[in-house]
């Protein structure tokens, strides 16, 4: 009978020894295991984001800087409205025709305007344009194609005129311009844990993979097509009246 109490006291004590000495052992030792697969799992990754990002590269690298440039006039990362009216004024001009007013102000986004279900954010930016033209017919109509080959992207929206005195007809167009959302810097997430770490790495691969260069594009022979109508602005060489004071 002895003998089994000793026994039963031996197991009591071990099992107290286990809870109070040896599971604050277990427990770090169950979690260095943990962050050991995490750590695998980040390296496998990491691997993998070098890759992709490498792959990236390559085929950006291989796009020429001319095309790059057209392609960043096609759709800019910023509403330049001075670009816009420029353009504009430019090509109403060059057809005799008068422009009266011009109005340009970026589209604002709400709720009731969505029709998507989902994320609302959109990856560009759109800016509503209102010009009140007047001028032969003609001309108005040779206005057109230019806005529809424009390497500046112009969508016409509405067409209204009216015929005032002289037969002189006025027209009210309104169309849209866009600028692409400069898209958020993948940084990587510098913190102690390696959960955050792991975590991190595989945000920055998931973005990565929705990145898509199509080269092919730059070769269509519609993009090609497109006429930059930007109008060059080159400053002059002198600025103000000579200086009357000034003694070579």
């Amino acid at each position: 009978m002895i003998r089994y109490i000793i026994i039963l006291l031996f197991l009591t004590m071990a099992v107290v020894i286990f809870f109070t000495e040896t599971q604050p052992y277990y427990d770090q030792a169950k979690a260095l295991q943990t962050n050991n697969q995490l750590l695998q799992e980040a390296l496998v990754n990491s691997r993998e984001l070098q890759t992709i990002r490498d792959d990236l590269l390559s085929k950006y690298n291989a796009i020429s800087q001319d095309d790059i440039g057209r392609l960043n006039k096609m759709l800019p990362n910023k509403l330049d409205s001075g670009t816009l009216v420029a353009i504009l004024e430019n090509r109403v001009k060059n057809y005799g025709l008068l422009l009266k007013r011009i109005d340009v102000k970026e589209y604002k986004i709400t709720a009731d305007s969505l029709t998507v279900v989902g994320n609302p954010a959109l990856p560009y930016k759109i800016v509503n344009l209102t010009l009140i033209l007047s001028g032969p017919y003609a001309s108005f109509l040779q206005l057109l194609p230019d806005l529809e080959r424009s390497l500046r992207v112009f969508d016409v929206q509405t067409v209204n005129f009216s015929i005032g005195s002289n037969n002189i007809i006025e027209f009210n167009l309104t169309a849209r311009a866009y600028a692409v959302v400069p898209p958020a810097v993948i940084e990587a997430i510098n913190s102690e844990e390696t959960t955050m770490e792991a975590k991190g790495i595989l945000e920055m691969l998931t973005k990565l993979k929705d990145i898509k260069i199509d080269a092919d594009f730059f070769k269509n022979e519609v993009f090609k097509s497109f006429v930059d109508f930007a109008p060059s602005l080159e400053m002059p060489n002198d600025y103000g009246r000579p200086n009357p004071f000034f003694q070579p």
